[in-house]
This record gives structure tokens, C-alpha cells and sequence, in this order.
């Protein structure tokens, strides 16, 4: 039997992609690089930039339910086809940004399973800091914020739809945070998980993915910690303000790098995975974190400072040829036109207003 699609979420540079590599080694799982597909799908459903285009659809007698079917075979059918291709039974999909819409993508995929990825939040920082140039204390929140809301929707979606592993365990212990993934998605286990590179040269990938991740290296446990030797004083001071309560709740010194602290109390033969349950179970424990309100989005733009210079430079140049337009250029010229004539002689305005108005 073919379970339902697998979605990870994390935040950006949280070893998402590297995550996705692995699980899409798989023998029977295809986790497809990223689409970004939810943002087709929320517009389908509100219209954007109008008025009534909230629930639009109701208004021709479709039911959100009835909708929300048509929406999940749509796109159930590209995924499967792509994992049909790849002699695959099962999809999958991973994009950062999905990490907002859990909610929303639960709904319309009830069958679906979540795995969210967590990082120490002083390498998510780091990168976003230096490859992306965010400053420090949006990247800083912008960890903290994803995190909360995707436990939130974790708590909600329970032991059997939510799973979360840490990057550190998952290059660390690789086999066993692997071991115990697979199993909680009813799947087999496959050596192949362990030799992502190699499957992924065979089956011909792009030697790079989404973040510049290179496809055929091996597992490397030594880039868990690297981040450390590039801090500031601004970046432990924003690490610590921003992101401690979080970190400490997930097993992380918010300051310092190595082997993070426990995830959960052991719970049978699970040590490296935090399901729903054991999730829910660590929240109501006093002092833990308050996860019961939705968390303030921080939107963070997910492209290269190269990418936004570019399309400054295109906004630049359409204002320029906007502004270089006859039209603009008369407009203007009659507004200077005004100022000059507001100080004169009542009579002699209608005079200048006549002759710009005829002027060839």
C-alpha cells in the first residue's frame, strides 16, 4: 500500500536540501527539489489583489471540501507522475517557505506526513548573514519564529503526521536518526539512504541542488559546527536575545557549538526523532515554551543578494523609461510651468495656461 505524500519543512539553510537528498535515495520515496508549489495553490483558492477573490469558488457552488479534492488531485497527479519517472511509489516535496502553510497543506492532503529539519540556530544565522547578507537580528527571528510555528503545527497534526529530527543528529548518527525516520514512515530500510551521493551521480542529478548543496558528497560531520569560528559580538548578542528560549527547548546552546543536548525522553526504541506526541507531551511540561498563538511571520526573501541587485537594476530601468517618456516629459514640464506662473498677475496665468495648452 502507497502511504501519503511526504513534506519537509524547515527554515532556509537548516540542511533542508541535504535532507531531501537522502530520503529521495530511497528506493521507493521521490522528494522532488523545490517547487515552491503552495503559493499556486493559496492563490487558486484567494485570489490575490481583489477584493472578492476570497473563497471565490463558493460563489459557483463549490464547497471548500469539494475544492480542496480537485486542488489535491492536481497536484497529487504532477508529483506522482515525477516519482512514476524516477520507478518511484511515493512523493514528497521539500520548500522552505511551505513551513507557513503546514496548516493549509494538511488540509487539503489529509493522508500527508510532515518532517520538519531544525539547525543550531547560530548556523542558520551565520549563513543567511554571510551568503545571503540578512541582518542579524531578522535572520535571528526569523529562525525563531519559523521554529515555533512549525512546532505549533506539529502539536496539531500529532503523533502520527508530525516528525522532527535535528541536521546535527541527522550527520552525526546518521544511520540511526535515519533508521528510526524510516520506520516512522512505514518504509523499509535501504542502505542507499547512507549513499546518497553515489545513488544520486547514478540517477544523473546536477552535480548542484537548491543552495548551492552539492549532490554526490558524502554525509560530512564536520560543517555541523564551522559556523562558530565566524560570530560577532552583534551575533551572540542577537543569538542569545532572540533565539534562547527556543534553543535551549530544542537542545542547543544558542552561543556554542557540539553535540546538542537531549531532543525528548527516550520513547521506546526512538532517541533522535520527536514525533507529534512526544512533542505535545514537552510542551505542557513547566517552563517550556508557549507555542499556543500563531507566531508573526518574518518574511525573508529566499534569493541571493545578486538576485536582488538585479532586479533593483530592472526596477531602475523601467522608472527610467517611464520617465523618458514624451508624456512624462510634457507632464512635467507643465507642472514646472505652474510653479513659475503662480506668482504672477491673475490675468497673465490664463494667458501662460492658453498658450502650453496649443503649444505643437
Amino acid at each position: 500500500m502507497v502511504q501519503g505524500p511526504i513534506f519537509v519543512v524547515g527554515t532556509m539553510r537548516s540542511g533542508s536540501t541535504l535532507f531531501r537528498l537522502i530520503l529521495d535515495a530511497h528506493p521507493r520515496i521521490s522528494i522532488s527539489e523545490e517547487t515552491g508549489f503552495m503559493g499556486a495553490l493559496t492563490a487558486t483558492k484567494n485570489i490575490p489583489n481583489w477584493q472578492h477573490g476570497h473563497g471565490w469558488y463558493q460563489r459557483i457552488g463549490w464547497t471548500e471540501q469539494e475544492f480542496d479534492e480537485r486542488l489535491r488531485d492536481f497536484y497529487s497527479a504532477l508529483f506522482e507522475r515525477h516519482a512514476r519517472s524516477e520507478g518511484k511509489r511515493r512523493w514528497g516535496e521539500k520548500t522552505p517557505f511551505h513551513s507557513r502553510h503546514i496548516a493549509q497543506m494538511a488540509g487539503v492532503f489529509p493522508d500527508a506526513v510532515f518532517v520538519g529539519i531544525v539547525r543550531h540556530p547560530g548556523a542558520v544565522v551565520h549563513s543567511l548573514t554571510r551568503k545571503f547578507h540578512y541582518d542579524t537580528q531578522d535572520a535571528a527571528a526569523y529562525w525563531d519564529s519559523t521554529n515555533r510555528e512549525i512546532l505549533r503545527q506539529g502539536v496539531d497534526l500529532g503523533d502520527d503526521r508530525f516528525a522532527l529530527l535535528r541536521y546535527e543528529d541527522l550527520v552525526g548518527y546518521p544511520e540511526e536518526t535515519l533508521r528510526e525516520l524510516v520506520d516512522w514512515l512505514g518504509e523499509p530500510w535501504s542502505d542507499d539512504l547512507l549513499q546518497h551521493g553515489r545513488v544520486q551521480a547514478a540517477r544523473g542529478t546536477p552535480r548542484l541542488s537548491a543552495g548551492s548543496t552539492r549532490t554526490r558528497d558524502p554525509i560530512q560531520t564536520d560543517l555541523a559546527d564551522r559556523w562558530a569560528e565566524g560570530l560577532t559580538a552583534t551575533d551572540t548578542s542577537a543569538l542569545a536575545e532572540l533565539t534562547g528560549e527556543l534553543a535551549g527547548f530544542l537542545g542547543y546552546d544558542p552561543l556554542r557549538p557540539g553535540a546538542p543536548g537531549s531532543l525528548a525522553p527516550p520513547r521506546g526504541d526512538r532517541y533522535r526523532l520527536l514525533t507529534g506526541a512526544a512533542l505535545a507531551s514537552r510542551v505542557a511540561e513547566p517552563g517550556a515554551v508557549t507555542l499556543d498563538a500563531p507566531t508573526e511571520a518574518v518574511i525573508m526573501p529566499e534569493m541571493s543578494a545578486a538576485e536582488l541587485a538585479k532586479r533593483l537594476q530592472a526596477a531602475e530601468a523601467a522608472l527610467a523609461r517611464i520617465r523618458s517618456s514624451r508624456a512624462v516629459r510634457w507632464r512635467d514640464a507643465a507642472r514646472r510651468h505652474q510653479r513659475r506662473v503662480s506668482g504672477l498677475p491673475r490675468e497673465l496665468v490664463g494667458v501662460a495656461g492658453r498658450v502650453m495648452r496649443h503649444r505643437p
